[in-house]
């Protein structure tokens, strides 16, 4: 899965459970203005750490925020824990590993992490044909 793909899935999800809001990605301006209304969504940081040879640990870090800081539904906070605990993305259901609420200089804003283990396939390694043995003596022993 691709952090694109990841991020997709979070404003399909972000759609359907809001469909009469507006849901875009973030410009990284946090300051709302007075018409500013709806949900924004951005990447805040990803990271793949190698575990073994062949397995690594995927996090992505995302921030969702409400614009109308004078205007905040008392039940955002649940909503949100709701639509964004499991995502699906391209038919795989995908579960957050944390999900906090927060205000940031009166903004209100949720943070959604999301933690998967992922196995990178490798090539199968050509398999030996056939060992040919050949009788050998030992130089020492003809001596």
């Amino acid at each position: 899965m691709t952090t694109n793909e990841l991020t997709t899935a979070i404003a399909n999800t972000l759609t359907q459970h809001f469909p009469n809001i507006q849901i875009r990605p973030s410009t990284g301006n946090t300051s709302s203005t007075p018409d500013s209304q709806g949900i924004t969504y951005r990447l805040l940081s990803t990271q793949l750490i190698r575990e073994r040879s062949d397995r690594f640990v995927q996090s992505h870090a995302f921030e969702i925020r409400w614009l109308e800081t004078d205007n905040i539904p008392a039940t955002l906070p649940d909503e949100l824990f709701e639509a964004l605990e499991t995502i699906n993305v391209e038919g795989t259901p995908y579960r957050a590993t944390e999900l906090r609420w927060e205000t940031e200089n009166d903004t209100p804003r949720m943070l959604v992490y999301y933690t998967m283990r992922t196995t990178k396939v490798s090539e199968s390694a050509a398999t030996m044909q056939q060992l040919e043995q050949r009788p050998t003596t030992l130089k020492a022993a003809n001596e």
